[in-house]
């Protein structure tokens, strides 16, 4: 992936004008996330319009997770192309899966297995330009860019698919002032698993074979239980949603949260227990990529300093050399949970030759 430009954003007339828009989609385990953004002519990205989020249980189900994403970018797009019409539209897809880099396929998943082994562009083409039948056709791929073909619209639009931790992880940095020489930046995002990247110099490393990042499934408990990725006593099973529910006694990660924030002590003291997990697996990280700064993001980064704060005092616990190295800062994210369609959305714009060099506010 690319990194980001040098040059800061321009000054001239045409600085804010739209020059390109994209449909970003966040695929995980129990929801699918989409927005837009707009390319603006000095180069940065800027969200536009409102998020939809479409919960789903279609996680085994693969040709009906590719039609709910396909019908969220239709819905999105034609909101699109109504305030903005005539403006090149391209789409991208963060799917919590291992992506070959080359082909844009589904290595493996281990949250959605209905997505194992998927030819996931032509998988979610193909049900994109299958809505509605031969007139929904027509509409739906109407003024769409491919994401291989340039700028040129295309009968069937192709999406460009990555990973939903490296996607969150190019969005984020991309976001505040422009990056130091040298800066490495490790991206955490934490959800129904653990998703990681590792960003240098603004260009995500996606590793030789597309699965660099794959935080979650170090082993960190080796009398831990069985992972979904055939492994045991991974990273994730002790730091993600469902941890954090079971360790609060709650049915879900989103009641425990509220709980914590509202000041219920046994909340709390889960979210503290997390994030102490969290601390003891970004001590190893640190230790073997040696980066200038952490960002924890996905759902449960919500919990602010509740999380942050018991993490940061493991991390420097538990970091080898602690009093011989700087001890890396440990921030939440500040896309939040926009930070996996936007980036995705940001990475066909940079797939169909639009480079983007920041993201606005929005």
């Amino acid at each position: 992936m690319a990194a980001r430009r040098a040059a800061g954003p321009g000054t001239g007339a045409g600085a804010d004008r739209p020059v390109a828009a994209a449909v970003g989609l966040d695929v995980g385990g129990g929801a699918v996330k989409a927005g837009a953004a707009l390319l603006l002519g000095d180069g940065r990205l800027r969200p536009e319009g409102s998020e939809a989020t479409a919960r789903h249980g279609l996680a085994d189900d693969g040709p009906g997770l590719a039609a709910l994403s396909a019908r969220l970018a239709g819905d999105v797009s034609a909101r699109v192309r109504s305030a903005h019409p005539g403006l090149p539209l391209a789409w991208g897809v963060a799917a919590a899966a291992w992506i070959d880099p080359a082909s844009g396929a589904s290595v493996f998943s281990p949250h959605l297995p209905g997505w194992r082994g998927a030819d996931l562009p032509g998988d979610l083409s193909r049900a994109l330009a299958g809505l509605g039948g031969p007139a929904g056709t027509r509409a739906a791929t109407s003024g769409w860019a491919g994401a291989g073909g340039g700028p040129a619209a295309r009968a069937v639009p192709v999406p460009s698919v990555l990973n939903d931790a490296d996607a969150a992880a190019w969005a984020e940095a991309r976001t505040g002032a422009p990056l130091p020489a040298g800066d490495r930046m490790v991206m955490v995002a934490i959800g129904t698993g653990i998703g990681g990247a590792l960003v240098r110099d603004g260009a995500v490393d996606v590793g030789a074979h597309g699965m660099a990042g794959e935080y979650g499934h170090m082993s960190v408990d080796p009398g831990g239980g069985a992972c979904p990725c055939g492994n045991t006593g991974c990273w994730e099973l002790v730091v993600s949603a469902g941890a954090l529910a079971a360790r609060s006694g709650h049915r879900s990660a989103r009641t425990a949260l509220d709980g914590a924030l509202a000041g219920d002590p046994a909340c709390r003291s889960a979210v503290a227990e997390t994030g102490r997990w969290l601390g003891r697996g970004l001590a190893t990280l640190a230790a073997v990529l040696d980066p200038s700064r952490i960002v924890v993001g996905g759902g449960i980064a919500a919990a602010g300093e509740l999380l942050l704060e018991p993490a940061r005092a493991e991390l420097a616990r538990r970091l080898p050399g602690a009093r011989h190295r700087p001890v890396p800062g440990v921030t939440a994210a500040r896309l939040g949970n926009r930070a996996g369609w936007l980036g995705a959305a940001g990475v066909a714009l940079e797939r169909a030759g639009r480079p983007v060099s920041g993201i606005a506010a929005g």
